[in-house]
């Protein structure tokens, strides 16, 4: 029936199987629930083996870091099942019944995205304020704003999808930095014809990462993006992601744009990692982070 995957880097992932299992068995279904770490540190190695007591609980230990990608292929290679739920370890339950709202849906033969929500309350250091509020204002959207533009609107932290379908498409394993995956893995469902319904069925995104580590991932992914650019041929890639649309429209000021973050980086960094960020600062230190490193005028 189901098989529930997540892959594991650097996080407790026990209370968060704990909870999936009850509302597993509570469903009285046939389930398992597979859990592979990606050559996490010992620490967390040794606490997560522990969820290996629960009944229907599988954990695997890889012996090195293969990628968000590939990790996710592997996980739906270990099911049983036809029906899957994919799930980030660094996310938590938002309601009693999420197991339960995925499984009315699974004879619409779509892909299903439950979504990701945040705590309402900001969290007590301002170091880890800038992640937390991106995620509030820019992650945080309803199963209707996301299904107005269901394949650009696809997160991989939290969806379900059958076998059959999962077999037509794969997680591009050449992406192995963060970042794009999912956008890619979006533009082939929509090619594929693939249905994708959103519903609010939302998990916790607790794994906020401090402002240093969310600015360095948010670089990685703009690095990874223009490598893709550079080596696939995704003209949608133009329509699916804002930065590629603002960084065309004012392409022109791209050679005075890249100067003043220059000059000002450290002041627009150390407004980011206050607890008042402005968002469009961000925006900028996006856009100019992207002019520097592609070195290419993007065509009108």
């Amino acid at each position: 029936m189901l098989s529930v995957l997540i892959p594991i880097y650097n996080f407790d992932i026990r209370q968060f199987v704990n909870e999936l299992h009850l509302q597993a068995v509570a469903e009285n279904i046939e389930f398992e629930i597979i859990l592979a770490d990606d050559a996490s540190e010992l620490y967390f190695r040794k606490i997560n083996k522990e969820t290996e007591n629960l009944e229907y609980v599988k954990y695997i230990q890889l012996k090195e870091n293969i990628g968000r990608s590939k990790i996710r292929n592997f996980l739906a290679k270990q099911a049983k099942y036809d029906y899957l739920i994919f799930a980030d370890c660094d996310t938590a339950i938002a309601n009693t019944n999420f197991i339960h709202k995925y499984l009315i849906h699974t004879k619409n033969n779509s892909v299903i995205c439950g979504g990701i929500t945040y705590s309402k309350i900001p969290p007590d250091s301002s170091n880890l304020y800038l992640r937390w509020f991106y995620g509030i204002n820019r992650e945080k959207l309803s199963a209707e704003r996301r299904n107005k533009n269901p394949y650009v609107s696809f997160m991989s932290g939290n969806f379900f999808i059958t076998k059959n379908i999962l077999s037509q498409i794969q997680f591009d394993e050449n992406i192995r930095e963060y970042g794009h995956e999912d956008t890619l893995f979006g533009i082939e469902m929509k090619r594929k014809n693939i249905s994708v319904i959103h519903i609010d069925n939302q998990l916790i995104h607790c794994g906020l990462e401090n402002s240093d580590e969310f600015i360095k991932k948010t670089e990685k992914a703009i690095e990874s993006l223009i490598q893709i650019l550079k080596s696939y041929s995704y003209p949608e890639l133009k329509t699916h992601i804002k930065l590629l649309k603002v960084s065309k429209k004012l392409n022109i000021l791209k050679f005075i744009i890249v100067p003043i973050f220059n000059i000002f980086k450290n002041l627009i960094i150390k407004n980011l990692q206050s607890q008042n960020p402005k968002l469009f600062i961000f925006d900028f230190y996006k856009l100019a982070y992207y002019y520097k490193k592609s070195g290419i005028i993007v065509k009108k």
